[in-house]
């Protein structure tokens, strides 16, 4: 009798015990998808605000160089303002799901602004270059902080 009783605890002590551990490795496997899903949407995040940011550079340079030549560049306004404003949302993602990132995130979003009211052409090449750089130097940090 008693070794029926021990065998029906050995039992039932090792079915909790496969319980416990079978919670634990679905627990562990549930937080590494979170973290890779966490990951992903980060350099999501990243690749868009890096296209948002060129897309900007792009229209403040065709802006700033009719308004150099003093040519219309009412078109070419509206246009910037709807780059600039598209630097926003993937800006919010970077500081939420990277925030180590925010101050180079910002950093390239300020310097494609900085192409405004450029006084010469050079200084317009001068604000490219520096925004150029500045999103490089984005790309380069995310790269470290993403492990890509």
């Amino acid at each position: 009798m008693i070794g029926t009783i021990i065998a029906i605890l050995g039992t039932l002590a090792g079915a909790a015990l496969s319980a416990l551990l079978q919670g634990r490795q679905a627990r562990t496997a549930l937080t590494g998808a979170e973290a890779v899903a966490r990951r992903q949407a980060a350099v999501d995040a990243v690749a868009d605000l890096v296209a948002a940011v060129a897309a900007h550079r792009a229209a403040m340079w065709h802006r700033e160089s009719l308004r150099l030549e003093g040519e219309d560049w009412s078109e070419a306004r509206a246009a910037s303002q709807t780059t600039r404003a598209a630097i926003s949302a993937p800006a919010v993602r970077v500081a939420v799901l990277a925030p180590a990132l925010r101050t180079a995130a910002d950093a390239a979003a300020r310097a494609s602004y900085a192409l405004r009211d450029a006084e010469t052409t050079e200084d317009l090449a001068a604000a490219r270059a520096a925004s150029l750089a500045a999103q490089e130097q984005l790309v380069t940090e995310a790269g470290h902080l993403l492990g890509i």
